[in-house]
């Protein structure tokens, strides 16, 4: 029986995407190990470590088995019976393959040898899509950050309103956020793609006296760097990778989590756009429900959680320890099967994410005017000092929530504030497009369109 999330043959595609899975899943893994297995026989042959006719045997067999049902049947007894997690592949390949095939597969290499190789393998590959999407959400918040440069909405902190911003102004701080996603992904790359063949305590001793040569051999065969050293015992890249991941879904949370709370029906700011014929609710008809930016949270917290255990792999006893690696083949896998979906819906939120200029105007005037506090107080400061603008403003905005009067009403009719600014002046500190600070400079700027 199959669960809900990852292997689920209907809800697979809500935890991960068909690209991501045709990276991580068995039978693609698997064929990927068997292709490592072949280019290390080859280059043993090469340098004269087993026979030529033993390496052409083995490469043949690795390349042309057929990952059958049959052959994950014996593959999964072989585990069963031995507890080794290559054991039941090399006998599998054994049966259906020649005796000297049989004899010299999976020779001078562990296992961690074959899984890490495989994994910079892999990583490079959901590095490419990754980016790819990352790349999709630039693109569509610059449209935002531009299109909305001067769309103002209120500004909230604490979860209520502040000051006057613009839309634009919030898109372009996810923008430059983005950005910098996008580079962490970029200088990871230039730690990753160093292989593994180091052998049992990473000395590479049953390689030969040319060990050294064989290894970057047999790495270049595969499109790999050698590493400087085994990094069987040392995982902090592996680790990097899995922390971008979660920083990168952090940010896909916050997008959702701020289109959620737009989308309320009493704010109505914002709203995902929608496919015809996607329903909100079974039972409630009529709802319309911020599908991606609420599962953009539960993506997000999967990679949290795999960034966690990750964290955990750093400490090993020395040359190699089972208790640290092992939780890479479920952290590694499980955070960029998640975070690839997580940052495809992100992509697709913020391409078809639909804006309410007339929702967001009339939200802010929900505030009575009390918006506009600090425009009040700082102009009331140049003339009789930060502290007692203070004193008065407060004084004024706390009258106007008890009076049910508008906050300018109260202004307008305070004689101590009245006998500071003329109503020429009062009128242009509510004007809320005069109000929203350097916002539309800070959105030229992240879009580099600034003079």
């Amino acid at each position: 029986m199959t669960g809900w999330s990852f292997g689920s043959r209907v809800y697979a595609d809500a935890w991960s995407t068909g690209e991501m899975r045709a990276i991580f899943d068995d039978g693609p893994r698997t064929r990927l190990w068997l292709e490592i297995l072949a280019a290390l026989a080859e280059t043993q042959a090469e340098f004269g470590l087993i026979a030529q006719e033993a390496g052409r045997e083995v490469a043949a067999a690795c390349r042309g088995v057929a990952l059958d049902d049959a052959f994950f049947a014996d593959f999964a007894a072989g585990y069963r019976t031995t507890g080794h997690s290559t054991a039941g592949l090399i006998e599998a390949l054994r049966r259906r393959s020649s005796a000297l095939a049989g004899e010299w597969v999976h020779v001078g290499a562990t296992v961690q040898d074959v899984t890490d190789t495989w994994l910079m393998l892999a990583l490079e590959q959901a590095r490419a899509l990754v980016t790819r999407d990352l790349e999709r959400s630039i693109a569509a918040t610059a449209k935002l950050a531009r299109r909305h440069r001067d769309t103002v909405m209120a500004g909230r902190t604490h979860g209520q309103m502040g000051l006057p911003i613009t839309f634009g102004f919030k898109a372009a701080g996810w923008l430059v956020e983005l950005r910098r996603h996008l580079e962490r992904f970029g200088s990871v790359a230039g730690r990753m793609g160093a292989g593994q063949l180091c052998g049992g305590v990473g000395s590479l001793s049953a390689l030969g006296p040319r060990g050294l040569e064989v290894q970057a051999a047999f790495l270049a065969r595969l499109g790999l760097k050698a590493p400087a050293t085994s990094w069987t015992a040392s995982r902090d890249v592996l680790c990097e990778w899995v922390q971008i991941l979660a920083l990168a879904c952090g940010l896909a949370d916050r997008v959702g989590q701020e289109v959620y709370n737009l989308q309320r029906d009493e704010i109505g700011e914002l709203s995902e756009g929608t496919d015809p014929g996607q329903i909100g609710s079974i039972t409630m008809p009529h709802k319309r429900n911020p599908e991606i930016a609420e599962h953009l949270g539960a993506l997000s917290r999967v990679t949290r959680a795999a960034a966690a255990a990750m964290l955990e792999s750093l400490p090993h006893d020395h040359e190699r320890d089972g208790r640290s690696w092992k939780v890479e083949w479920h952290a590694v896998p499980e955070a960029t099967l998640a975070s690839g979906k997580a940052l495809g819906l992100l992509a697709s939120l913020l391409e078809r994410l639909e804006a309410h200029p007339e929702r967001m105007r009339r939200n802010l005037e929900l505030s009575g005017g009390r918006i506009y506090s600090e425009s009040v107080m700082l102009a009331l400061a140049v003339k009789v000092g930060k502290q007692t603008a203070h004193r008065l403003v407060h004084g004024a905005a706390e009258r106007a929530g008890r009076l049910d009067q508008t906050f300018r009403s109260t202004i307008e009719s305070d004689p101590e504030i009245g006998a500071q600014l003329s109503q020429a002046e009062i009128a242009r500190l509510f004007d809320a497009a005069l109000q929203t600070g350097q916002c539309a400079a800070l959105v030229d700027r992240a879009l580099g369109d600034a003079s």
